[in-house]
């Protein structure tokens, strides 16, 4: 009993949490950190796991690689029929915890980012060169519209590049090659934070290096928020466009200032019910795609219709 009692504390302190027994299969979902997009993808795994009967165990990571192979030692020691993840270091880091719960039989599958590595049944994700695109597609019809006259389009970055590079890297790229071949545009400054509190700082130093910027660019919820917040505490009209939507986001692109322009969402709830159900086809040996990307959305304020119409669904 006393083993018991001290695995379950120890679990727990992991963030861990357990659910009711299984009726069928018994399924744990990571994910990495506590914001709007983790926590729809939960739940999207929770909506299938109940339709199915599945005993749905859930753990954040919070941004630690040791955390992550603790927990999915946890869950392998535990013995799950599988595991739903989404991975820090996707390239290296990840894949030897993994790949010992595959060894034993429990079947993963991959959402949000790619494992390097094929034991993965199935991955579920944005693409996220088009993710930066739909956002990069809007600066540019923004650029050709307000700046047609400057010969200079100064273009500041707030990636998350120091947490996933791969990833923030894909979707930074996706949006430059949008604008990079319109004359003038420039980019002078770039920072890293994946969230807002440090975003905001990081962006207010780059209008301060900058005070005649254009045009900012971030590369996720954190980022955009931080971006324009900075902004608007500096009393600025620079233009920002973003990833992600969140009730948040949504308010400031329905806001006066004129600020946060367009931004391009995933769909989170999509992605986690799609990898949940792609869990429990592999374990009734059901078909499974082995690849599936989920579209992205991009709202701009050009649209303002399609930006309330969407505001119902983050109330």
């Amino acid at each position: 009993m006393k083993k018991f009692v001290t695995g379950f504390i120890a679990a727990l302190c992991m963030g861990v949490s357990f659910a009711h027994a299984a009726d069928q299969f018994t399924i744990a979902g990571i994910v990495f950190q506590e914001d709007q997009f983790m926590k729809s993808t939960l739940i999207g795994m929770k909506q299938v796991a109940d339709k199915e009967g599945v005993n749905l165990l859930t753990a954040n990571t919070s941004n630690q690689i040791s955390k992550e192979v603790q927990v999915v030692n946890t869950y392998t020691a535990r013995g799950v029929d599988a595991i739903v993840i989404t991975y820090l270091d996707p390239a290296a880091a990840s894949i030897p915890a993994v790949k010992a719960a595959a060894d034993k039989g429990i079947k993963i599958v991959s959402f949000n980012n790619t494992l390097a590595a094929d034991f993965p049944v199935s991955t579920v994700q944005s693409d996220n060169s088009l993710l930066g695109a739909g956002s990069g597609k809007a600066a540019a019809e923004y650029i050709k519209a307000h700046y047609a006259d400057k010969k200079e389009i100064k273009v500041g970055i707030i990636n998350y590049k120091a947490q996933l590079p791969p990833e923030s890297n894909a979707r930074q790229d996706g949006f430059w090659n949008e604008i990079k071949d319109i004359p003038g545009v420039k980019l002078v400054a770039e920072a890293s934070s994946p969230v807002a509190e440090e975003a905001i700082k990081k962006a207010a130093d780059i209008i301060t290096a900058n005070p005649d910027l254009d045009l900012f660019f971030a590369c996720n919820n954190g980022g955009s928020i931080g971006a324009v917040l900075a902004v608007k505490n500096a009393g600025k009209k620079i233009p920002v466009f973003g990833i992600d939507l969140d009730k948040q986001m949504v308010g400031f692109l329905q806001s006066e200032d004129d600020i946060l322009q367009a931004s391009t969402a995933q769909d989170p709830v999509k992605i986690g019910a799609l990898a949940m159900e792609n869990a429990v086809k592999a374990l009734k040996n059901e078909p499974v795609e082995k690849k599936i990307i989920v579209p992205g959305l991009t709202l701009s304020r050009t649209d303002p219709a399609a930006i309330a119409e969407y505001a119902k669904t983050v109330k």
